[in-house]
């Protein structure tokens, strides 16, 4: 392949290849280890192309060509794929059986391998699990190009030692995922989500928000307007909500009234494919801006934001913010040369910083020592040579 089309922060690899089948995978990484080259895998590349770049980048490892659903159960609510197929395609071939699986990648051409690289899931994460809770096993090649199982196709065959779950949130540093089993859920009867505008002082009011745990939303999401898009088009006030709805009729009629009768009439009332439309354009702004600091926090409304919006005339005056509130997952946007600010900021405001992407060696980006230990004892022990390019990254928790 050209390795133009897989450059990671302005570096293209001196090769990239495109195994047709995991047999090739294994003989790539074979002939990598054999020859101290640095491997990064690749799916649709959405999110790698924003990253920095590695010290090293030698081979670009292409992994769209394995694109097969080996074994789907509709019975069961369990499906088998290689890790290169679309999660479009997966939603088109559950949706003939009003079965989903419920996570969100970022972009259109999100890999299913990718999506659980990242761990990433979207607004739902709450409602429906993260990747980690929905693999039930997985196939993977080793930097050595062993190849290895973990888990098993249905939950009760699901015994030992769990690496599949540990490859979620690994971003390609430990081992390469091929082929992956997971659980799958029924579509819900009905879809619904409400579109409001939110004053800055209105985040604030704890009281406001204190039904949404209660509510238990598919996704309740907060964002800022300068980057909402077209889910929110127009003038406004300064934040953006959005609550999604997902249940039997019955039930999310009970909840649109709860929530109208707390926040009032919504801007925009949305149904079927388009509350899917939007739980993907949420999603895809996380991938808002190259420079993207991820938080974690106790904090479950928008409330919790409360703190934080005092500090926007510092480091976070571009207001460049995604909350989903529910899972307590925080997004930031921060301007060039200000992320260490909005580190502490957010540390200030309740927030525990998760992850860095795009300003290196920031203080305060490491995860505490003891955590960063063990993942250098895990990628030793997976990795011993190095072979995989985001392994120091990984270890130190900028990913």
């Amino acid at each position: 392949m050209d390795p133009a089309r897989y450059a990671i922060g302005g570096l293209a690899p001196r090769l990239a290849v495109r195994p047709k089948d995991r047999g090739e995978v294994v003989e790539a990484l074979r002939a990598a280890s054999r020859d101290r080259l640095s491997v990064v895998p690749w799916g649709a590349g959405v999110a790698l192309a924003a990253e920095p770049a590695p010290e090293r980048y030698d081979l670009a490892l292409d992994l769209t060509a394995l694109d097969r659903i080996v074994e789907y159960d509709p019975e069961d609510l369990t499906l088998t794929a290689e890790c290169g197929v679309t999660l479009a395609t997966l939603r088109s071939t559950l949706a003939a059986r009003r079965q989903e699986l419920p996570l969100e990648g970022a972009g259109a051409n999100a890999t299913l391998g990718g999506v659980l690289a990242a761990d990433a899931s979207g607004p739902r994460r709450l409602r429906f699990g993260a990747p980690h809770d929905r693999i039930l096993g997985a196939r993977f090649v080793l930097a050595d190009g062993t190849l290895a199982r973990s888990g098993g196709k249905v939950v009760k065959n699901v015994a030992g030692y769990a690496l599949h779950r540990l490859l979620c949130g690994s971003h390609g540093a430990l081992a390469v995922l091929v082929e992956a089993s997971l659980k799958l859920a029924p579509a819900p009867e009905v879809r619904l989500a409400l579109v409001f505008d939110v004053a800055a002082e209105a985040l604030s009011d704890a009281t406001r928000w204190s039904w949404l745990p209660r509510l238990e939303p598919a996704f309740a999401s907060v964002v800022s307007r300068s980057i909402v898009g077209d889910l929110a088009p127009g003038a406004g006030e300064a934040w953006v909500a959005v609550v999604g709805l997902e249940d039997d009729a019955l039930r999310v009629a009970e909840q649109e009234s709860a929530v109208v009768r707390a926040l009032g009439a919504p801007r925009a009332r949305l149904s079927g494919d388009e509350v899917r439309a939007a739980a993907q354009a949420l999603a895809d702004l996380e991938e808002h801006a190259p420079v993207r600091l991820s938080f974690t926090s106790a904090g479950n409304t928008p409330a919790a934001l409360a703190t934080l919006l005092g500090s926007l005339g510092g480091p976070l005056a571009s207001k460049a913010l995604l909350f989903h509130a529910p899972a307590g997952r925080l997004h930031v946007f921060p301007a060039s040369g200000t992320a260490q600010e909005a580190i502490a900021a957010a540390a200030t405001a309740g927030f525990t910083l998760r992850s860095l992407r795009g300003e290196a060696g920031v203080a305060g980006a490491a995860p505490r020592s003891g955590v960063q230990a063990l993942r250098t004892r895990i990628r030793s022990a997976l990795d011993p040579t190095g072979t995989f390019a985001h392994g120091e990254r990984w270890v130190a928790g900028v990913l």
